[in-house]
């Protein structure tokens, strides 16, 4: 018996790098009778939808705005898809692509080859991407990038205080940046996340949706991921909580210490980057990102030119947790412009502990526009994917910003 000798070679692949196509597309090129508008649409497009990899393949558009598509979309660990295709009808009405069924997606260029994507569900939950053009036969044949597509411009951030172990250089934070979109400087905004559990760490938040929505409000942003989060260098030390003998939490004070440490960072980067103003700073952020910004402008108050809080909490324990919003009360006093945005069916912070915070923060002096949302669907922590409900509100706030402030 001949055996061949033939040796399996060990091969990981990451699930959620995989998009899987039809065996075929069949492209058509438009008709002369295909206005540019629509026309332009037709081919292929790969980047990103809620920062997880996603191809759109437009296969044929029409005259009267009809189009034939391909919608392509990875796994997805963190919103528990399956990765998957399928063909669909969509239309091109006034510069957006829409494709309707259990979610809408709008696409609309924002670029000569790039489409900004945005999806929304039943709830009214939104989620974003972005998307530029590629060649359609070499995705026919297998053609990947090796970093796809991302929403805003990838940035590395100096630590300034952190250092390599060999102590070389400087650890380095992974950021996104948005630019404005106006004439001349523009102060910075800077948003950041909130906690997540074990290789969910290592996701990249692009905040796309609520960058673009700082960006309409005149801002450069920057998103930011501190360390060991997304693609950041560094350990990240904010779960590293204190408990005693009984389980208690006794103490979250060195998590929240290296945490100030890497806005710090990002403040100080963010201040030199082309087209931002010098000053004051608009700080943002989901939960723990929220919290952060509450608790930087008690201590530098100089500058911070406001805050943004969604659902802010570093972690759902009054005993330890409270005291950090009096502290940030007495800090930032009234010096410090805030909106603080929550929602009463929080799952990780309910409408006690939220009022608790808020009281603990005006009773030593701060002051913030409270908001306290009613029937946001699913989970109330999320309440920033519901841009129709805290837009608004959040607009007038940042309308009402002294934006000179030195």
């Amino acid at each position: 018996m001949l055996i061949q000798s033939a040796q399996a070679q060990p091969l990981t692949v990451d699930p959620e790098t995989i998009v899987p196509l039809p065996g075929k597309f069949d492209v058509e090129t438009p008709t002369p009778e295909v206005s540019p508008e629509i026309a332009r649409f037709q081919g292929a497009w790969i980047g990103t939808w809620h920062d997880d990899r996603h191809i759109l393949v437009v296969e044929r558009v029409t005259p009267d705005g009809h189009a034939n598509v391909i919608f392509a979309q990875s796994d997805s660990a963190f919103y528990g898809m399956n990765r998957e295709w399928w063909r669909d009808k969509a239309t091109i009405v006034d510069g957006v692509l829409t494709m309707t069924g259990f979610r809408t997606f709008r696409y609309a260029f924002d670029g000569p080859d790039r489409l900004y994507l945005t999806a929304t569900i039943a709830s009214g939950n939104v989620t974003s991407g972005l998307l530029v053009r590629t060649d359609v036969a070499r995705l026919a044949a297998g053609d990947r990038p090796t970093d796809w597509p991302w929403p805003g411009e990838r940035v590395w951030i100096p630590h300034l205080t952190v250092r390599t172990p060999d102590g070389a250089r400087p650890i380095m934070l992974e950021a996104t940046f948005y630019p404005s979109t106006g004439h001349g400087p523009a102060p910075l905004a800077i948003f950041t996340h909130g906690s997540d559990v074990g290789r969910n760490q290592l996701r990249t938040w692009s905040f796309s949706t609520e960058a673009h929505w700082l960006r309409d409000n005149g801002f450069a942003v920057l998103a930011l991921m501190r360390r060991g989060r997304g693609r950041s260098e560094g350990i990240n030390g904010e779960e590293d909580f204190e408990r005693n003998h009984e389980g208690n939490l006794i103490g979250v004070s060195a998590g929240v210490a290296q945490a100030v440490e890497d806005l710090e960072s990002a403040i100080a980067y963010g201040r030199r980057l082309a087209g931002v103003r010098p000053g004051p700073v608009l700080l943002a952020g989901q939960s723990r990102g929220g919290f952060l910004a509450v608790h930087y402008a008690g201590l530098k108050p100089s500058e911070v030119m406001g805050v943004v809080n969604f659902s802010g909490g570093w972690y759902p324990y009054g005993p330890v947790t409270t005291p950090y919003y009096a502290n940030a009360g007495r800090g930032a006093a009234d010096r410090v412009p805030q909106l603080w945005l929550y929602a009463d069916n929080d799952k990780i912070y309910p409408e006690a502990l939220i009022r608790e915070y808020y009281q603990a923060f005006t009773a030593a002096g701060g002051r913030a526009h409270f908001e306290l949302l009613h029937g946001v669907p699913g989970d109330g922590h999320l309440l920033r994917l519901q841009p129709g409900r805290w837009r608004p509100i959040a607009d007038e706030f940042l309308a009402s910003l002294n934006r000179q402030r030195p």
